[in-house]
């Protein structure tokens, strides 16, 4: 047989077996296709089959783990805000059942349309544009109250010790949310990172890490360093995480040397391991706090055990979470779809573990604990005391004013009390 047929013989077989390889991979998406057609066409009542493949691939993703999900076109949206930190809306944080009966403001963000209007904590929204919000959830709620920038919104509100409803007709704008918090807020909505019951300290708190919140970090470190803070206190309670290499950016800038976090998967693609870099400007030698607690996730988790780990600092609070599980995002053709699922675990520096499988007990390895005399829990009345405060110490319609008298040492916060105590202790040198 001649060299160029042999060639030609080659390739086809090539060609034919990589067919064969693809039409194995997508066997069940056609199955999938073929039993939604069977269904839409049969069924007794109409169906729609978007939804019905919107079922099918949470029902897919279902079977993987908790943290891993199918984001459909009606919850895109509100997904990538909250990575992005910017949505059009009022400014308000809720939640609704099964957490609490009905839909609950949480808080509402200084600067906004919500704030603005003096919505409150614990105020219950009971119509959006007229409609009960009975029963709906959080997500569902937010669609309501989100529209173009501009456009009005009324929303009915149930307010304690109020018994008459009061309707609130709010703005919507172009809502910017900050994820780095200080102390307390100026009337220039400006935040002062020294903590007032002891300038010699700084407090930074962190929500959640999005695409903002290196840049935001970096402000802060540079505002403690301009005042010349001789100690640091990291907020990381009530944090679920965000984006990894934000975490991992923001821990090079406390840490010279080691490693900060590496992942491992199934496919060496997702094995990593982040180090840290000599030579960045906002590092800080001060001693540092970081305070977690039960909600403490993820993101927050990497952080946190980095710098206790790595010897930068103590950990204050509760045990966290324990999510130690990396989350890709595959973003779906041009239908405004993703698929989010679990692609790695992470470990800290010292190689311990932080996920918590479900079978594991608080006698097994997992999450990040408090070092040595620095653990304290809160009771559900301490903590929404703690709540309290953060709101109180964010409104600059009352902080920042000249006459308004000191406050109470650490009022509603034990655990910040808990660390503010040690901290003071190592300046003054009776520490170890």
């Amino acid at each position: 047989m001649p060299v160029r047929n042999i060639q030609l013989l080659v390739v086809v077989i090539m060609v034919c077996l990589a067919c064969y390889i693809q039409a194995e991979r997508l066997k069940y998406g056609g199955k999938i296709g073929r039993n939604i057609q069977l269904i839409e066409e049969n069924f007794v009542n109409d169906v729609d089959p978007d939804e019905l493949y919107i079922a099918a691939m949470q029902g897919i993703v279902s079977k993987l783990d908790r943290f891993s999900d199918f984001i459909p076109p009606t919850q895109y949206e509100e997904f990538q805000s909250v990575i992005e930190q910017q949505f059009g809306g009022i400014g308000v944080q809720i939640e609704g059942p099964p957490s609490v009966p009905q839909l609950t403001v949480v808080a509402p963000i200084p600067g906004t349309p919500a704030f603005r209007a003096g919505m409150e904590p614990g105020d219950v929204v009971t119509h959006v544009e007229g409609q009960s919000t009975l029963g709906l959830s959080a997500v569902d709620a937010t669609h309501l109250m989100r529209g173009p920038v501009g456009k009005p919104v009324t929303l009915t509100v149930r307010r304690l010790g109020t018994e008459s409803p009061i309707d609130m007709t709010i703005q919507r704008e172009d809502i910017q949310v900050d994820s780095v918090y200080g102390d307390r807020i100026r009337k220039d909505s400006s935040w002062n990172f020294m903590l007032e019951e002891d300038p010699r300290i700084a407090y930074v708190r962190i929500s959640l890490f999005g695409e903002r919140t290196v840049s935001e970090f970096e402000t802060a470190l540079s505002s403690a360093r301009q005042e010349n803070a001789q100690a640091l206190i990291l907020d990381l309670r009530y944090n679920p995480g965000g984006i990894l290499t934000s975490a991992v950016q923001m821990c090079d800038m406390l840490v010279d040397h080691g490693i900060i976090v590496s992942t491992k998967g199934r496919r060496r693609v997702f094995d990593t391991e982040f180090d840290a870099e000599l030579g960045t400007e906002l590092k800080l030698s001060i001693p540092l706090v970081v305070l977690v607690n039960d909600q403490s996730a993820s993101a927050s988790e990497i952080m946190a055990g980095c710098l206790q780990d790595l010897g930068r600092a103590k950990i204050a609070g509760q045990r966290s979470y324990g999510k130690g599980t990396v989350q890709q995002i595959f973003e779906l053709e041009n239908d405004n779809t993703a698929l989010k699922f679990t692609t790695a675990k992470f470990y800290r520096p010292s190689g311990k573990n932080i996920h918590r499988d479900d079978e594991m007990t608080e006698a097994d390895e997992w999450g990040v604990s408090p070092d040595e005399g620095l653990k304290l829990e809160l009771t559900d009345r301490q903590q929404l005391q703690l709540n309290r405060r953060w709101r109180y110490r964010g409104d600059p319609r009352i902080m920042g004013l000249t006459d308004r008298p000191p406050s109470p040492e650490c009022p509603g916060d034990p655990q910040l009390k808990l660390v503010l105590d040690y901290l003071r202790k190592v300046l003054d040198g009776s520490a170890q």
